[in-house]
């Protein structure tokens, strides 16, 4: 019809086209169970006006078998093409949802700096969902009632050209009708669907924060928030249910005005002798065939716009692009060994910036620390390293090949992160710390667990690296999932080492515990480490501080405690906390 916007629905039957024969004999099915109730009418009529007006009973039981043979093979029509059609629908299903989700993978951090969790839960599967239920139901609604609709109109006009004429003029005005209608439902499912994906998104972050919530009493807070949301949610569906309650009664004054009109012409036509009672009684048979798909006509549209509302937010996440690609011609060292060079790099979050002209040079084994201020750039700048984030001046590069240029894949896989904001699998420890590969051994997650320093409680645990921990790590300390994820970093032997924070909330005497047992493992690695705490980074080999995005101080921890700026102003802070610092007192200078 014009005036829909069916183009993503094209979409999907071009998916579902893959599964062609298995459509086609669905189709066949559909098109057998119309043609046995177009013939059932016809029948209806012959015992009318050889049965009932000559009262000759003798073929009232051939027609009875007849009719009961035609209601068993339209009764097996139905369940087959339904089987048929279901497995179409659940395959194509398959392919979006699988689809959608490998190409989540293939995006980049600043999309999920945009886009919430939430949301995207609710499209893989509220939307999809609603696109199955299309396949699966909604094509055969179309199909059905288009074909039971001209149909029929086809088979009265076989009886009587006049009553076809009649239901003819009909049509026009059902048309108009479905447009006006869909005018108005297609932008009441866009909001009803935004405003579901915002609720799913407002329940998921509660739920998942629940501690912090009642940790703060903040739960009257969440339940006002989300029932204002639930509210605005509950608006959109009576306002969708408010333009169907329009539009349905017109709808329906047509279907109901159609059999009126029929009856009273086919009894005219029939008193005048130009129908057989036969012919009425088909004719009548035929027209609840018409006036059931004018009743569903609003149902097939809300069926389509629906999906199509469906169809674009899904289809958005499968077609958004990446600014992250892979170079038509990449490189790759012959040894990667981790030599790591920023040249004048800029870096901005949208229009903010965040690095301004930061310039360092890491030889493969050296140590980097990282120190500054919260927001000042430090997570940022390893993001660059893996190519997380692309620079927008100046170069990053890993022994003297730009990453722009490295496969990214492999790329990472030569650097070990510990990010900031520490995150288990609901899996097992050992499938948690031996993530990174494809096959671990006990004997290098065992390895990696004392370098980390997790073998001191994972031991102590009656199913050890089978033990499954709970949802994002619940039911270990912080400390605990620290270690976990230091012992990730480690186990897959990385050129390049990140400590983002990685020990900020394990104690001191555990801290220093790790740092022993990293020594060993940092021998002939490179390695960036951020923090806060001087004891993480007194022993790298340079150290640069941070300032709004640019270096503002570097050098080791000798050189910088000497120039007495920034660096020694963290110092003098941490100090006050406690009195000694590398195992010796140290006099300050109040």
């Amino acid at each position: 019809m014009e005036g829909y916007k069916t183009h993503h629905i094209q979409r999907i039957l071009k998916l579902a086209w893959r599964y062609r024969w298995r459509v086609f004999f669905g189709v066949l099915l559909i098109l057998a169970q119309i043609a046995i109730r177009m013939v059932s009418p016809r029948i209806s009529g012959k015992i009318a006006d050889d049965v009932i007006t000559t009262m000759d009973v003798t073929l009232l039981p051939r027609m009875m078998f007849i009719l009961g043979g035609l209601a068993v093979l339209s009764s097996g029509c139905i369940y087959l093409r339904g089987y048929l059609l279901e497995t179409v629908s659940m395959s194509v299903i398959y392919e979006i949802r699988q689809k959608c989700f490998e190409h989540l993978h293939e995006l980049p951090f600043r999309f999920y700096d945009k886009h919430r969790i939430g949301e995207i839960m609710s499209r893989l599967t509220g939307d999809v969902e609603s696109i199955r239920n299309f396949l699966a139901g909604g094509m055969v609604m179309i199909i059905q009632e288009s074909l039971f609709y001209f149909g029929s109109l086809i088979m009265i006009g076989s009886i009587s050209i006049p009553l076809a004429l009649v239901l003819f003029l009909f049509t026009p005005l059902l048309a108009v009708a479905g447009r006006n209608f869909d005018r108005h439902i297609r932008p009441a499912f866009d909001a009803n669907r935004e405003q579901g994906a915002v609720l799913n998104t407002l329940t998921q972050e509660v739920i998942s924060g629940i501690r912090v919530v009642k940790a703060y009493a903040r739960e009257p807070y969440e339940k006002e928030r989300f029932r204002v949301e639930n509210q605005k949610n509950m608006q959109c569906g009576i306002r969708i249910s408010t333009i169907v309650a329009d539009y349905h009664p017109i709808i329906d004054m047509l279907a109901g005005t159609v059999p009126v009109i029929l009856i009273l012409i086919g009894g005219f036509l029939a008193s005048k002798g130009r129908m057989s009672p036969g012919d009425v009684v088909a004719c009548f048979s035929y027209v609840w065939m018409v006036t059931d798909p004018m009743r569903n006509f609003a149902n097939i549209i809300n069926q389509i716009s629906f999906t199509e509302s469906s169809c674009e937010r899904v289809f958005y996440y499968m077609d958004i692009g990446s600014e992250l690609r892979d170079a038509e011609h990449t490189k790759y060292p012959e040894k990667f060994e981790g030599h790591v060079k920023f040249d004048h790099v800029t870096f901005s979050y949208g229009d903010e910036p965040v690095l301004e002209d930061i310039n360092f040079d890491v030889p493969a084994g050296h140590t980097l620390a990282i120190m500054g201020a919260t927001g000042s750039g430090k997570t940022s700048i390893v993001n660059l390293i893996g190519r997380f984030y692309e620079c927008e001046k100046g170069t990053v590069s890993v022994d003297g090949i730009d990453v722009k240029q490295y496969p990214m894949k492999a790329l990472r896989k030569n650097i070990g992160y510990v990010m900031q904001e520490t995150f288990l699998f609901s899996e097992s420890l050992g499938e948690n710390i031996g993530f990174g590969l494809e096959d671990p051994t006990e004997e290098a997650l065992d390895r990696a667990s004392r370098v980390a320093q997790a073998s001191e409680f994972i031991d102590t645990l009656d199913e050890r690296y089978e033990t499954i921990v709970g949802e994002r790590g619940m039911g270990l300390s912080g400390g605990q999932k620290q270690r976990v994820a230091i012992a990730r970093a480690i186990v897959i032997d990385p050129k390049i080492l990140v400590l983002d924070d990685a020990t900020s909330a394990v104690d001191l005497e555990t801290e220093s515990a790790i740092q022993a047992g990293l020594k060993e493992v940092l021998k002939d690695r490179t390695t960036f480490i951020i923090s806060h705490r001087i004891s993480a980074v007194k022993d790298a080999d340079e150290i640069i501080v941070l300032d709004h995005g640019r270096i503002a101080e570097r050098g080791t921890h000798d050189t910088l405690m000497a120039l007495k700026g920034l660096y020694y102003g963290i110092f003098l802070d941490q100090y006050r906390d406690y009195q000694t610092i590398m195992g010796k007192e140290v006099a300050v200078n109040a």
